[in-house]
């Protein structure tokens, strides 16, 4: 528990720090994923404090519906095709109202919202391909790893894809594997999310080159 419910939250404090110290510096998308880090802390901090009373999973069910809006703005502001970006608004709705319906009529709000969660991550992983598709066809961008967007792009796509099959089968292992196992896979999963918020720090940091 001190891994996962400390350790790992606490580790979002880095990007953050990183982001606001050289915010002059940052774009626009690097500042979409500063706002994403800023309420995902919050809703950590919500999470932790109402589980020592209530269940916490309808925080879930809002978050996960929070999370692809803020994480997929940073896909909008990168990818430059027209129709991505038409597809990228009309998919935000359909998925919004998908989740909703999710919570309020499949699966009970305080269970794990396995459906969307893992239609969240496929989405996720879609655009974070797509990404990659239109950095590589742009023959003027410089070596991969200068490029702050980059490192974002790979935190993402890490997460989600490591992610993705915990989220779909997620109330079944609840259900019917050892507790040991269960937090076994918690514990990859925080690990997951550790290395994506250290991906996030390097994006970060990446922009020392334009502020000093």
């Amino acid at each position: 528990m001190l891994y996962t419910g400390e350790i790992v939250p606490a580790v979002t404090w880095l990007p953050i720090i990183a982001a606001i110290c050289l915010y002059r510096s940052i774009t626009s998308p690097l500042k979409a994923i500063l706002l994403y880090l800023s309420v995902a802390v919050v809703f950590n901090y919500a999470a932790t404090i109402s589980s020592h009373s209530n269940n916490n999973l309808p925080l879930l069910h809002i978050y996960t519906v929070v999370e692809l809006l803020l994480v997929i703005r940073f896909y909008f502001l990168m990818l430059p095709d027209k129709r991505i970006k038409k597809a990228i608004i009309i998919l935000s709705i359909l998925f919004s109202c998908w989740a909703m319906m999710n919570s309020l009529f499949v699966q009970n709000i305080y269970g794990f919202n396995s459906y969307s969660r893992a239609t969240e991550a496929l989405i996720m992983i879609l655009f974070g391909m797509l990404y990659i598709i239109y950095t590589t066809k742009d023959e003027s961008n410089e070596e991969w790893s200068s490029s702050p967007e980059n490192w974002v792009n790979a935190g993402f796509l890490l997460y989600f894809s490591g992610a993705l099959f915990q989220f779909a089968f997620s109330n079944i292992v609840s259900a019917h594997a050892p507790a040991v196992f269960k937090m076994a896979i918690w514990d990859i999963h925080a690990t997951f999310v550790l290395i994506m918020y250290l991906l996030f720090t390097v994006a970060f940091l990446q922009c020392r080159r334009y502020f000093f």
